[in-house]
């Protein structure tokens, strides 16, 4: 019996698709988010979108899911994302991401380390960005 090394959750209300990752990625549960996150912005029809990535909970990814989460992160835009923020707990995975996915620096992601100051951010600057594209 294989174990679950990692699980992930996502939901999308009122322009603001949360995703909740939570344990250790691989190349398959990493492929597997990619798809259901994919197929929930593709639901959008190209409709402007915040995402709010909560990744206070990882513990860790090997090189591959680093990979799929650089594509996840490079496609977002295509798709009709306005505003993103991440949310993490200290500066290993965010250290982390940094090294392995340098497109960050100019993607203009924000980083919180609480959801609460993270949420109410990216409402904000999801309405900014709607009303300044109308």
């Amino acid at each position: 019996m294989q174990k679950h090394l990692s699980t992930s959750f996502i939901n999308y209300d009122n322009g603001i698709v949360v995703s909740e990752l939570h344990g250790t990625f691989n190349q398959k549960s990493a492929e597997e988010y990619q798809k259901a996150l994919f197929s929930l912005v593709m639901s959008l029809n190209n409709q402007p979108f915040a995402l709010l990535a909560d990744i206070s909970r990882v513990e860790g990814a090997t090189p591959e899911a680093f990979d799929i989460v650089k594509r996840i992160i490079n496609r977002l835009p295509e798709f009709g994302l306005v505003a993103k923020a991440y949310v993490y707990k200290g500066p290993v995975i965010k250290g982390m991401m940094f090294q392995r996915i340098p497109e960050l620096k100019q993607l203009e992601y924000s980083f919180f380390t609480n959801r609460n100051t993270a949420s109410d951010w990216l409402t904000k600057e999801y309405q900014r960005q709607i009303s300044s594209h109308s």
